[in-house]
């Protein structure tokens, strides 16, 4: 289910030596890479601006730079880390609203940072539909995530934030998926997932 030979950005930017936070507070997931990567510090990404903006806004992290981010106990991953054709994820985040995405179910490539994440904000249908294959105490809610409740934390499931990707959020979206972020992580009661399956 991998792309063969193509070297994953998470790889390319070297994410996991470099970006990987002392304790992981909140693991941030979407469904796919796109160019430029929120790790490329050769090129700013759309997200990497506007989601330090925003978490420094709620003073979730001192200072809105990927330093402020990993400081601040925050790493950003991908359901499918292949840097695929935007048809390609198109195909997989239509399956993945009725958790039937081959890719997603596939992978266990997250499954050492769901299981060390206090928090995992889940971004995105794909990103949904890994959680719910991976996850035994993630429910699999078929509701559209641009429609009330969402976003929200998920009640049976509390260590888990689900909201759609904040790039397709207007302003005013991107405000309330913040906020509500900030409550959630503000918590009490923050445990490891020991509930995954195991590698």
């Amino acid at each position: 289910m991998c792309c063969g030979a193509q070297v994953h950005p998470c790889d390319a930017f070297v994410v996991f030596s470099k970006w990987y936070p002392r304790q992981l507070r909140c693991l941030m997931m979407r469904e796919s890479p796109s160019e430029p990567d929120m790790y490329d510090l050769g090129r700013l990404a759309p997200i990497q601006t506007r989601l330090l903006e925003d978490l420094h806004a709620h003073r979730l992290i001192e200072q809105p730079k990927l330093s402020g981010f990993r400081d601040g106990g925050f790493l950003f991953d991908y359901a499918i880390r292949c840097l695929l054709p935007q048809a390609a994820v198109k195909r997989e985040w239509n399956w993945a609203k009725t958790y039937s995405s081959s890719r997603a179910q596939t992978a266990t490539h997250l499954l050492p940072l769901l299981s060390a994440a206090l928090r995992v904000w889940v971004m995105g249908y794909i990103a949904r539909n890994v959680v719910a294959s991976l996850c035994s105490d993630f429910p699999r809610d078929r509701r559209g995530i641009t429609k009330a409740p969402y976003p929200c934390k998920v009640n049976q499931g509390p260590r888990f934030f689900v909201s759609r990707y904040l790039l397709h959020a207007g302003i005013k979206e991107r405000t309330l998926i913040t906020s509500r972020l900030h409550q959630f992580l503000d918590e009490q009661g923050s445990r490891e997932c020991n509930r995954c399956i195991p590698v």
